[in-house]
């Protein structure tokens, strides 16, 4: 099948726009404030300029057809590469390394503070990713991958880590949208996945390609 990108250029265009001024602005801001908000802007500035990084791999990265990597186990591995993964890790220890100053901030110098309501987003932001941080110290956030193996398929992203033997897969297919990226289908009411596409490096209908050759594979 012809590989065709499913993010829209618009699309592409706009995230990596808003990254951009953001990131100029915030270390525009920072540069010229001292003290402790001084410091939360350079934070603020850094996950925002992480952002624009994983961004710019996720979203803007040519995604072209390449071998597998394989184990000796004989397991076929398409992983998330480190400039998407790290950045964006980075980004959010940031984040939350800025909300803890603001906090300490609000708990010190109140006044010092302007645009309360932004600052308490950011906050609850960062108190809702408490149950994510404890799944990545516990090993259960994890980086994209698929592994295409000789008796399943094994999808770990975030926080999905999924085994299934090949008897249990009826095929895989590419999806547009609501994520753009490739829907496995699993026997089974409401089991279907979505492996994001803006995780990998390689067009959509090669990971369907890849996954339906192990699939043939098996049967054999």
């Amino acid at each position: 099948m012809p590989d065709r990108p499913l993010v829209p250029r618009w699309y592409v265009a706009a995230v990596l726009a808003v990254l951009v001024v953001s990131t100029a602005a915030t270390t525009g801001v920072a540069l010229v404030r001292d003290g402790a908000v001084g410091w939360s802007l350079r934070l603020a500035a850094l996950a925002a300029g992480l952002l624009l990084v994983a961004a710019c791999s996720a979203l803007a990265r040519p995604r072209r057809r390449r071998p597998m990597r394989t184990t000796a186990a004989g397991v076929g591995v398409h992983r998330a590469p480190a400039a998407t993964v790290w950045p964006l890790l980075g980004a959010w220890f940031a984040a939350l390394a800025m909300a803890a100053s603001w906090v300490y901030l609000a708990v010190t110098d109140f006044s010092a503070l302007e645009g309360h309501g932004w600052i308490l987003v950011t906050v609850v932001g960062a108190l809702g990713s408490a149950p994510d941080l404890v799944r990545l110290l516990t090993g259960r956030l994890h980086r994209w991958q698929l592994e295409i193996g000789p008796e399943s398929l094994t999808y770990r992203g975030y926080r999905t880590d999924e085994t299934w033997p090949w008897s249990t897969i009826r095929g895989a297919r590419v999806q547009q949208r609501g994520p753009a990226g490739v829907l496995i289908d699993v026997k089974g009411a409401g089991k279907d996945v979505v492996v994001p596409i803006t995780a990998f490096t390689v067009p959509a209908e090669q990971l369907v390609e890849d996954i339906e050759r192990g699939r043939a594979a098996a049967r054999r």
